[in-house]
This record gives C-alpha cells, structure tokens and sequence, in this order.
C-alpha cells in the first residue's frame, strides 16, 4: 500500500502539478488492477494502477465513449508506470437491472468502429484445458464451442467484461467502468455476461435479447446466446479459480453446474 500511495501522488502531481490531495480511499471491486478514489482540492478522480500495460485502446475507446456519457473519461495517462487518472463516476453498483439503460449502454459500446484482431474466446477457453477443474466440464463444452462460432455481423467492439460490478448507476444513469479487456469481438459475449451476472430471469433475457437485436437491426440467434451464456460461465469459474478469487469461485462454479445441468 505504501508504495503504491507514492504512485499516485506522483501520478497526481505529474497531471497537476498543484493538486492537494485530501484522502486516497482503496477501491476492492478491482481484481486485475488496483483502483483508487482519490479527493484533493481540485476535485474527486479515480486512480487506476494496472497490474499489466496499459491498454492504449480502451482507453481510446473511453475517450469517444465518454462524451456520449456511456463512461468515466480517461483525463491523464502515464504509460511508462502503467496508470491512469479518471474522472470520477459518482454513484454505485446497480441493485435492479434497467433494461432500457442496459440496451442503450450496449448499443451506443457497440457501435463504435473497431476492427483488428477479435478476442478469441475459443482460445481462452482452451488455455484452462489443462487444468483440473476443466476437466468435468470437456465433453459439455465441446458443443458449447461449436455452438458459438461467430459470423461477420456477430463481430463489434465489445468492453468483454460487462458485469455489473463495472457499472456505476447515478440518477437513473448507468456508467460503464473497466475497459480494460475492450476490444473488437463478439457481441453475444457482452450479452450474455451482462444476463448472467445480474442473474435475470427467463423473461428479461427474452426482453433484452428482442430489444437490442431490433435496435441494432439484425437477426438474432437466441440458440447462440444460451451456449454463451455457458461459455461465460465457464471462462468465469475458470478465471476465477485460477487466480484464487475465492469469494467469487463458489457462486461462478454454481452458475456453470446449473446451465449445464
């Protein structure tokens, strides 16, 4: 913690040089990165040290995003000691889905140009491949995979990890936060993580899944969305057991048992 206090207020000071900083509160949610609330006298901003480089796309990304209100804007990069300064997204974690503002903030993130490499979210599956707890699961996920073959229109730009720890409701406004996995990929992902860590039920699926394919004016394909809702939950529990998250393991390995069963 020491040092990283030191990070930020060179951080800080590299953006403003007179910047007064009055508290720096440690935000937990964070499993890759460490993300900090940090107040001064200039105002509230989020602090964000990565634990890898800094995702120079997404960030991009969050600048264009930003001014449509989709997410926080990125206000000073430094790359060389892998952080970032954000503004600060008042509000917290939505307690009750909003379909409309879950449509609108998809729609709008999936929207923007991209091109390039997709995640391959085939390959990540099989980097678990030789892991124990992959291994119960192989044969089921064999016809998963084959299920979620994406075509040209399933591909957009995708923020990849669209769970509602990284939203941020204020005012009946919702704000997307960690783009750090953003990247052109395929829309079905974001979809189903988003179905999945908000637990909705049978109806609101259906309701989602009609709404967004009408407003993006294509066809859906509803035997897809459910195999990715169980690829996500599969790269959930695998993520999450290999970096030993364990408040999340048990509850992840409980959502992959129950859409496989």
């Amino acid at each position: 913690m020491p040092e990283s206090v030191g990070r930020i207020h060179a951080l800080v000071t590299a953006f403003q040089a007179d910047a007064v900083i009055e508290q720096i509160t440690f935000l937990p949610q964070g499993v890759s990165n460490e993300n900090y609330r940090v107040d001064t006298e200039q105002g509230t901003w989020l602090v964000k040290l990565y634990g890898r480089q800094v995702p120079d796309a997404a960030i991009d990304a969050q600048r264009t995003l930003a001014q449509l209100g989709v997410c926080p804007a990125p206000v000073y990069v430094d790359k060389g000691h892998r952080c970032a300064i954000f503004a600060y997204a008042p509000g917290q974690m939505p307690r009750d889905f909003d379909g409309e503002q879950a449509l609108l903030r998809l729609t709008q993130i999936h929207a923007l140009p991209s091109s390039g490499a997709a995640l391959d979210l085939h390959d990540e599956l099989a980097g678990y491949a030789s892991e124990p707890y992959y291994h119960p699961y192989a044969q089921a996920l064999q016809e998963v995979v084959a299920l979620t073959q994406a075509t040209s229109e399933d591909y957009c730009f995708c923020h990849n990890d669209l769970i509602k720890e990284n939203i941020i409701s204020h005012r009946g406004q919702w704000q997307c936060i960690d783009f750090e996995y953003a990247q052109h990929g395929d829309r079905y992902f974001d979809l189903a993580m988003l179905t999945l860590s908000f637990k909705l039920s049978a109806g609101q699926q259906q309701s989602l899944f009609s709404n967004y394919f009408r407003t993006v004016k294509l066809q859906g394909n509803w035997q897809k969305f459910k195999a990715m809702q169980k690829l996500v939950a599969a790269l959930n529990y695998f993520w999450y057991a290999r970096h030993q998250v364990q408040h999340r393991i048990d509850d992840a390995k409980l959502s992959l048992d129950t859409l496989l069963a």
